[in-house]
């Protein structure tokens, strides 16, 4: 899973990890790029993905143009433009009959539902080495976990490691200025100041803020692992990786409060709240029962 502003295209459906390359193929033939080299996410790392999102390094002023190649190429059965090119196109090698297998004992689980002979191709412009490192998602035998984990783990990582706050605070109590770490999809790792932003009336401040970097953003996973006080950038990996590096060298207090943000993030309540910390957040207190023993 990869978030991302945009939509999906209409009557399309899961693809089969052979049938991927087939079908990128005759669309860098046509289009002149790479794309089967550039794929993000977990595409082509699980027997079945319901898309296909690829990373296209096109110059910020070629953009549009390189969407008309798209919109126009007669291998592109639907196309919609949102932050990201959204096409439907014709799987190569369709085999309706293949099966999905348990990879822990080797037995079938049938056909996956919504196969239709077509996948969803995102083309998200912007650096691929990078790209591919902020979309990374492990292989089913190497994680349970989609990579969103991963990267929900990373940003909120980020909130809290080396975080500086100034004691002046604004009227509705937020920190005057804040010095952080952000996890950047179109950056990388960036070390920022952030201030609140001032009203236009010159009377208090707004609810949104002004970041502003205070160095180079940092691309090179052991170099972002090591600004996160991890070791390498394999401690990255996937969610488990990271689990057990920050439980080895955060301290207590700090680990904690990291897997109590993590578990209550939106995301992670939808798709659900890894076992690894199920039983180690700190439970909210319970309001209503609080009320209803004091009797209000």
């Amino acid at each position: 899973m990869i978030l991302k502003e945009g939509g999906s295209a209409p009557g399309v459906g899961p693809i089969h990890v052979d049938e991927i390359e087939a079908t990128l193929a005759p669309l860098e033939k046509a289009l002149g790029i790479k794309l089967i080299d550039n794929m993000l996410g977990s595409a082509g790392k699980k027997q079945f993905s319901g898309d296909i999102d690829v990373a296209v390094q096109v110059d910020p002023d070629d953009i549009a143009a390189f969407g008309k190649k798209v919109q126009e190429s007669p291998l592109t059965l639907y196309f919609a433009k949102t932050s990201v090119f959204i096409t439907k196109v014709k799987i190569q090698n369709y085999d309706p009959k293949r099966e999905e297998i348990d990879p822990a004992t080797g037995e079938s689980k049938g056909v996956p539902n919504g196969r239709t002979g077509y996948v969803q191709l995102d083309y998200m412009p912007g650096d691929p080495g990078w790209m591919k490192t902020y979309y990374h998602s492990p292989s089913e035998k190497e994680s349970k976990y989609k990579g969103v984990y991963r990267n929900i783990m990373i940003a909120t990582m980020c909130a809290v490691w080396e975080r500086e706050s100034s004691e002046e605070r604004t009227a509705d109590d937020r920190a005057m200025e804040v010095t952080r770490w952000i996890w950047s999809p179109s950056k990388g790792l960036v070390r920022i100041k952030r201030v609140p932003k001032p009203r236009a009336d010159g009377n208090g401040y707004t609810k949104a803020h002004i970041d502003t970097d205070l160095q180079k953003p940092i691309t090179n996973p052991d170099e972002i692992a090591k600004a996160l006080g991890l070791t390498s950038g394999a401690d990255l990996h996937s969610f488990e990786t990271i689990h057990k590096a920050i439980k080895k060298n955060y301290k207590p207090e700090l680990y904690q409060k990291i897997i109590d943000s993590f578990a209550k993030n939106g995301v992670v309540k939808d798709i659900g709240v890894p076992d690894e910390i199920k039983n180690k957040i700190t439970k909210e207190p319970d309001i209503d029962r609080i009320k209803t023993l004091a009797g209000i």
